[in-house]
């Protein structure tokens, strides 16, 4: 079957449906495609020239304890372990109901749409949750990755999808997971790594033959396009650069919308109702100021349409807000770099060099504040608590030549043969000694000389205790195993160093609207507003703003997408339907 969005129906002649979704990320398009498999008429509306969202930019990996893949596997007490985390991890942050549900129902979910709804993940044995040091933690199994699909399959919406950051690719547009990436920077000294990447490098130049990118996709992008296509293929109507402008309502019952699309203007009655999920308001900077903590961030990765105009929707309807977090973000570490189009590269450091042995994080007073090897979310939540201190925003990543040659740093990748172009640009800065370095980061000479002396202490015993690097298996799982006895503590050269800005930037927001456990979007008094639904970051984080493994955002957001849907077709329907 080959799409051409060239004949779907012009959007404004559609004048009712079943189910509004407003964002095509991988909570709308699970809301989308659960609905259709229960029996409604679905719209897609997407504000971007581009369908995907934050997700399409992601890994793609998806948190789903107690899944089926596990259950195979003789776990069958993951129910009670996530349940026991969870509880330790939220604790007083947050109630218990929402993260129960999600609990009760991931599992469902990806069971059925994985047999109704072809969309396949596999287990990621190895990928531990990211507060190891709680009781009920998981040394791996729970994170699922999607696999890899075609998008040739999508034809005339494969050029609609959004693509992946550039700085990800390997050629500006050949996807590789972060197994194979990891598999082929040895690919000089093992035949089957070279076999690998001349089988991906084949199968590349001949997609670029008939399109812009690699038509393999794989992580947040194979997601989205399997999605997407199964959605497609069920009838389902999905349109971008389409804005919504309000919401219809009929008395206290939101009926649908009101739309802008190509200039033209427009409205659609929706019998079960309108479902929110725009990604939160990460790129905006008026969101980011009222919501995220001092300093205020300036960049995000998050895709740039996530900018809070559906939550504002709501508002505007009597929504509310669920309640303030600790900062209200979803947070990254990330480096900043100007492409040559002008643009702005936001690049997340998430596993591949903060955790690496031979590189250390340090402050504008040249010292370690925090353990480098935590995760990406706790690291940020770090910088922050140490900026109240010492400013470390930025914070200085540092390693010498060998390091980058093994590890990379942010956008420089592992063997790089040549620095110059980078150092040129100024996202490296590079001092052939540490007292250069020091000038060339404004840190104090004495203090950086010292903070690498006392890490290198640390190598031989492979105990760091001063913030506790490397001590337990989610951030071993990050180091380098070669390295012993801690793969995640190595001298930090002396000489012909290096050193990249690392800014906090929000991949998404976890404050968003109050809401029941299906999605029904809440008043100001706790009821729900009929026809009104929400998932994804649009939605009050069910995990109060904590982060418990790869994945929590998309599980959380496709559990949620899954259960909206359900709950709008069995549950939620006016009592008269118009005629189209």
């Amino acid at each position: 079957m080959r799409f051409n969005p060239n004949t779907r129906p012009d959007l404004a002649r559609i004048n009712e449906t079943d189910l509004i979704i407003l964002g095509s990320g991988a909570a709308g398009l699970t809301a989308a495609l659960t609905a259709l498999l229960e029996g409604l008429r679905v719209v897609v509306l997407e504000r971007a020239p581009v369908f995907g969202g934050t997700t399409a930019r992601s890994s793609g990996t998806t948190w789903v304890p107690n899944n089926r893949m596990m259950r195979a596997a003789e776990m069958h007490d993951d129910a009670d372990l996530a349940a026991t985390y969870l509880e330790g991890l939220v604790g007083n942050h947050g109630p218990r109901e929402p993260w129960q549900a999600f609990l009760d129902t991931a599992p469902i979910m990806q069971a059925d749409l994985e047999d109704r709804g072809g969309i396949y993940f596999r287990p990621m044995p190895n990928a531990p949750d990211y507060r190891c040091e709680i009781e009920g933690a998981g040394r791996g199994w729970r994170p699922l990755e999607p696999l890899p699909f075609d998008g040739r399959k999508l034809g005339g919406y494969f050029p609609l999808l959004a693509p992946p950051i550039p700085e990800l690719t390997v050629f500006g547009g050949m996807m590789v997971t972060r197994a194979e990436a990891g598999e082929l920077i040895h690919a000089e000294r093992s035949p089957r790594a070279l076999a690998l990447g001349a089988r991906l490098t084949a199968r590349y130049l001949l997609d670029r033959l008939r399109f812009e990118r690699g038509a393999r996709l794989v992580m947040g992008n194979g997601l989205v396009a399997r999605l997407l296509f199964q959605v497609l293929s069920r009838g389902g109507m999905v349109y971008e650069n389409a804005s919504v402008t309000a919401l219809t309502r009929d008395q206290d019952r939101i009926t649908g919308v009101h739309f802008t699309r190509h200039g033209g203007t427009g409205s659609i009655d929706a019998k079960h109702g309108v479902v929110l999920a725009g990604g939160g308001y990460p790129s905006s900077s008026e969101w980011r100021k009222r919501q995220l903590p001092e300093p205020t961030p300036d960049y995000s990765p998050a895709a740039p349409f996530a900018n809070g105009s559906t939550v504002e929707l709501a508002l505007e309807e009597g929504a509310v807000l669920g309640p303030a977090g600790i900062d209200n973000g979803l947070w990254f570490p990330s480096s900043i770099m100007q492409r040559r189009d002008g643009g702005l590269a936001v690049f997340p450091h998430i596993a591949l060099d903060r955790a690496k042995p031979g590189g250390i994080i340090v402050n504008s007073k040249g010292r370690r504040f925090a353990n480098e090897a935590l995760s990406y979310h706790d690291f940020v939540r770090a910088m922050y608590v140490a900026n109240e201190q010492a400013p470390c925003i930025p914070a200085w990543l540092i390693g010498d030549r060998t390091f980058l040659y093994r590890y990379g740093m942010g956008i420089v990748r592992p063997r790089t043969p040549t620095l110059r172009k980078y150092v040129a640009s100024g996202y490296l800065k590079h001092g052939k000694t540490v007292s250069e370095l020091a000038q060339e980061i404004s840190v104090s000479e004495e203090s950086l000389d010292g903070t690498i002396g006392r890490f290198n202490g640390f190598v031989a015993s492979g105990v760091d205790p001063d913030f506790g690097r490397g001590s337990d298996l989610y951030q071993r799982s990050n180091g380098d195993a070669r390295q012993t006895p801690n793969p995640c503590i190595g001298t930090v050269g002396r000489s012909n160093l290096y050193a990249v800005a690392l800014y906090p930037t929000p991949l998404g927001t976890s404050r968003g609207l109050a809401s029941s456990v299906d999605g029904q979007v809440l008043d100001g008094k706790g009821a729900p507003i009929p026809g009104l639904y929400v998932c994804g970051n649009d939605m009050q984080s069910c995990f109060s703003g904590e982060y418990p493994g790869a994945g929590a955002q998309i599980g959380m957001g496709m559990t949620f997408g899954w259960r909206v849907a359900r709950h709008a077709a069995h549950n939620n329907s006016s009592n008269t339907r118009k005629s189209a």
